[in-house]
């Protein structure tokens, strides 16, 4: 799904080297004196580029460069302040749909940096246009636009935060210590849990299963394209932090226990969480501002965030499931969790938990296939219009009789434990009192 896959099927190659070229930088860094340091990862990420794709680094460079000036302009002319937000998000589209197309030959250094970095470049566009960034020049702007530890994937920085982390950087062994421990968890999520575990062993459980169209075939080509997905860019986020720790600066953390998100909207606020604040800055209050409908800006924001992952009519998909999820979830909340007792609460945690996991899980079926109808297939199943009941599932393991006996004993004991926490009083159905 993500840009992480370049890195993942190519292609440790490529990580290697960033992070052969990133220990150089930081002996350097370290070493020299304090007012050159903010240079140090500038120079060797245009060494990293110029070695993995010197057409990028080109291309970087003269996005990074025309911003810059155009923005200058604005100054006395704020039409160029338009005409640099409209040519950034050509140059983001223009890549995008070179990459889903196959039309170019940009392996390593562009698709996994563009996104990110138009993002970055869009982001100091629109707060110079806002009057909230004044007095950048042009060293500060390309060192953080070229800052090693965030080029290959994220997350999302801001210059405002990064500018105040690079002026109170310092030599400190215990966050240097912090880094490397952060490096070495992204790396065993990387290769051990995501490559070996997840890729690997799951791949061989899977195809033990006779019948590749059941629905727990279905399901567990979902979840491990879930996990993987998160292992793989959490991996490298884990990485970006870790390696920006070494540097003496802190950035933004991309994940936070995603998976124990008590509602979709939740899960937008762990997952992803750079490009997340990124919609809801840029796209949502803007939208929602100017409509007055906080759900056309939640579908807008969405759609804006399922392209900014690819240009595809399975990512738009994508993002408008989530989207709807988001504003029915925020609909029932007001209308119903809110309005629950306390019991009903410890339950409705509970609930929303396992809800947000499989809808995260069933949502992968849009992107992991390679069209929309075999999306819709694995939907078809995943759903129930072909999954076995539970009564079929217990006559796998036991005979019929018994089968059966536990079929009814386990729907009693889900239907009591529903009524217990929601209790039988007119107080615990006053949502129902409209």
């Amino acid at each position: 799904m993500y840009s992480t896959t370049h890195l993942t099927q190519n292609k440790m190659g490529v990580l290697l080297v960033y992070l052969g070229i990133g220990v150089v930088a930081l002996g350097v860094y370290w070493a020299i004196r304090e007012d050159f340091q903010p240079y140090v990862p500038t120079v060797a990420t245009l060494v990293f580029l110029a070695y993995q794709d010197i057409f990028s680094l080109g291309v970087l460079l003269l996005s990074s460069i025309s911003t810059y000036y155009l923005l200058q302009l604005a100054h006395r002319w704020s039409f160029y302040v338009g005409v640099t937000i409209i040519l950034l998000a050509f140059t983001f589209i223009f890549f995008k749909l070179e990459a889903t197309m196959d039309m170019g030959a940009f392996e390593a250094a562009l698709p996994l940096g563009m996104s990110f970095y138009l993002f970055r470049l869009l982001h100091y566009a629109i707060e110079v246009y806002k009057g909230n960034l004044k007095n950048i020049n042009f060293g500060t702007l390309m060192s953080f636009m070229f800052y090693l530890p965030v080029i290959i994937i994220g997350p999302i920085i801001r210059l405002s935060d990064w500018s105040k982390e690079m002026n109170r950087r310092r030599w400190n062994p215990e966050y240097f210590s912090n880094g490397l421990e952060r490096i070495i968890f992204g790396l065993v999520k990387i290769t051990f849990l995501g490559n070996y575990l997840v890729n690997m062993k799951l791949s061989l459980y899977i195809t033990s299963f006779d019948n590749e169209s059941s629905w727990i075939v279905n399901y567990l080509e979902c979840f491990q394209y879930t996990a993987n997905s998160y292992l793989q860019f959490a991996g490298y986020s884990d990485i970006a932090v870790g390696f920006s720790m070494l540097f003496g600066i802190k950035i933004t953390e991309n994940f936070h226990f995603p998976f124990l998100a008590t509602d979709i909207s939740d899960f937008w606020k762990r997952w992803h969480i750079s490009l997340s604040q990124w919609c809801r800055d840029y796209i949502f209050m803007p939208i929602a501002s100017f409509t007055r409908l906080p759900w056309v800006a939640v579908i807008s924001s969405m759609l804006v965030l399922g392209l900014w992952h690819e240009l595809s009519t399975r990512y738009i998909l994508w993002a408008f499931f989530h989207g709807l999820g988001i504003v029915l979830w925020n609909f029932q909340d007001k209308h119903f969790g809110s309005k629950l007792s306390p019991k009903a609460l410890s339950v409705y945690s509970i609930v929303g938990r396992i809800i947000t996991i499989h809808f995260v899980i069933f949502s992968f079926a849009f992107v992991k296939e390679e069209s929309i109808m075999d999306s819709l297939v694995v939907l078809k199943i995943l759903f129930g219009f072909r999954v076995m009941t539970l009564y079929q599932f217990l006559t796998k393991y036991f005979n019929k009789k018994v089968a059966n006996f536990l079929a009814a004993i386990i729907y009693i004991f889900l239907l009591l434990l529903v009524f217990y926490f929601l209790g039988v009083d007119e107080g615990d159905f006053r949502y129902l009192n409209y």
